[in-house]
C-alpha cells in the first residue's frame, strides 16, 4: 500500500464508470483508426484550401493540442496517473531549443536537447512522484513545475525571466504553414504510440496500474518502471509540442510555457474526449480549441469559466468522456443485440 492510505486511490480512472473492459471489439478498433487516418488527411489537405493566417493558427492548436493531450493520455489516461505539472516538459522544450539556439547550436539540433532536457526531468520528477499516489502524486507534479517556472523567471542570465526569450523559426519559408504540418506530423506520431500502447503488453500493464495497483504488484508488474517508462515518452512528445509552440510565437516568457494553464488543458483535451482512449484527445482537442477560440472572441478572459464548467459537466455527466461514454454504449448495445446463449441439449445415445 503507498502513502496516504485509503485516499491515495483517487485517480483519472477514479472518473470512469466502474464497469471498463480493456479490451475492444477488432471492429470498434477499426473504425477509430479509421476515423483518426481520416482526420490526418484532413489536417494534410487543410493547406490546399485555407489560405487564412488566422485559420492556420487555431488549426495549429487543435493539432498541437491534439499531440499533447495524446502524450498526457500516455500516463494520465493508460497508466491513471493524475499528472498536472506537463508544463515543465513543454517549457523545457521551448527553452531548450530557444537557449541553446543562442548559444549557437542550429535550431533543429536545440529542440533535440530540449526533449533529451525534458526526459531528464521526468526521470528525476517520476522517480520521486511515482512514489506517491492519488492527490498527492498530483500536488508533487504540480510542485515540480512550479519550481522551474519560479526558477526560469529568476534565472534571467539565461532564460530572460519575466523580458522573455526570443525563439527562433524552425523554418525559413512558409513559417506558419510549415509548422502547422510539423503539428499534424506531431499528432500522426502521437497516434502511431498511442496505438501501439493501447495494443501491446505495455499497455495492458499500464491499464492493470490504472485498474488496481496494488493487484498489479501482487501479480509481477513492476508499477514503478512501467509508468516511468510512460512519463518519458509522453515528455519526449510534449516537449517537441512545446518546442513548434515556442517557434510559432518567435518569444516566450515563463508564464506563457510553463504555467499550470498548460499542464490543465493537456489534461482537459484527454479527459473531454475519454482519457485512456485512442481518439479521445482528438476529439477532446476539436471540441476544446475551436470553442476556447470563439469564446475568447465573444467572452474575451470569460472563456476560463467555461472550462471549468465544461469539466463540471464532464465529469458529472460523461465520466469516461465523450469517446468512451460512445464506446459503452456501443458495447452495451452489441450485448443487447447479441443471442442469448443455450446450453446444449442432452446427446441420445
Amino acid at each position: 500500500m503507498g502513502p496516504g492510505g485509503g485516499l491515495c486511490n483517487f485517480s483519472v480512472g477514479a472518473l470512469a464508470a466502474p464497469e471498463r473492459n480493456l479490451r475492444e471489439p477488432t471492429s470498434m478498433r477499426r473504425a477509430q483508426l479509421l476515423i483518426a487516418i481520416l482526420f490526418l488527411i484532413l489536417g494534410l489537405a487543410a493547406p490546399l484550401v485555407v489560405r487564412s493566417d488566422y485559420l492556420f493558427q487555431v488549426l495549429f492548436r487543435v493539432f498541437l493540442f491534439a499531440a499533447l493531450g495524446l502524450a498526457w493520455n500516455l500516463v494520465g489516461g493508460y497508466a491513471g496517473q493524475l499528472s498536472l505539472g506537463h508544463a515543465a516538459y513543454f517549457g523545457a522544450g521551448a527553452y531548450g531549443l530557444a537557449v541553446f539556439s543562442k548559444a549557437g547550436i542550429h535550431p533543429w539540433l536545440a529542440l533535440l536537447l530540449g526533449v533529451l532536457l525534458a526526459v531528464l526531468f521526468a526521470a528525476l520528477i517520476g522517480g520521486v512522484s511515482f512514489r506517491l499516489r492519488g492527490p498527492y502524486f498530483t500536488l508533487a507534479t504540480i510542485a515540480f513545475a512550479e519550481v522551474l517556472r519560479v526558477a526560469a523567471k529568476n534565472l534571467a542570465a539565461v532564460t530572460g525571466g519575466d523580458v522573455g526569450l526570443q525563439v527562433p523559426g524552425l523554418f525559413v519559408k512558409s513559417s506558419g504553414r510549415s509548422l502547422y504540418l510539423a503539428a499534424v506530423l506531431l499528432t500522426a506520431v502521437a497516434l502511431c504510440i498511442t496505438a501501439w500502447v493501447s495494443r501491446s503488453k505495455f499497455g495492458y500493464y499500464l491499464m492493470a496500474i490504472r485498474e488496481d495497483e496494488d493487484t498489479a504488484l501482487s501479480v509481477g508488474v513492476n508499477a514503478t518502471r512501467c509508468k516511468l517508462r510512460a512519463l518519458l515518452i509522453s515528455a519526449a512528445l510534449t516537449a517537441l509540442g512545446g518546442g513548434l509552440y515556442g517557434s510559432l510565437f518567435l518569444f516566450i516568457v515563463p508564464d506563457q510555457v510553463l504555467s499550470i494553464d498548460i499542464s490543465s488543458e493537456m489534461a482537459i483535451v484527454a479527459m473531454l474526449g475519454g482519457a485512456g482512449t485512442f481518439l479521445g484527445p482528438l476529439i477532446g482537442s476539436v471540441i476544446l480549441e475551436s470553442a476556447a477560440e470563439l469564446l475568447k472572441n465573444i467572452f474575451h478572459e470569460a472563456h476560463l469559466l467555461i472550462y471549468g464548467l465544461l469539466i463540471v459537466l464532464v465529469v458529472l455527466f460523461l465520466p469516461e468522456g465523450i469517446a468512451g461514454t460512445l464506446a459503452h454504449r456501443l458495447r452495451r448495445k452489441s450485448a443487447i443485440a447479441a443471442p442469448p446463449f443455450k446450453a446444449p441439449g442432452p446427446v441420445s445415445s
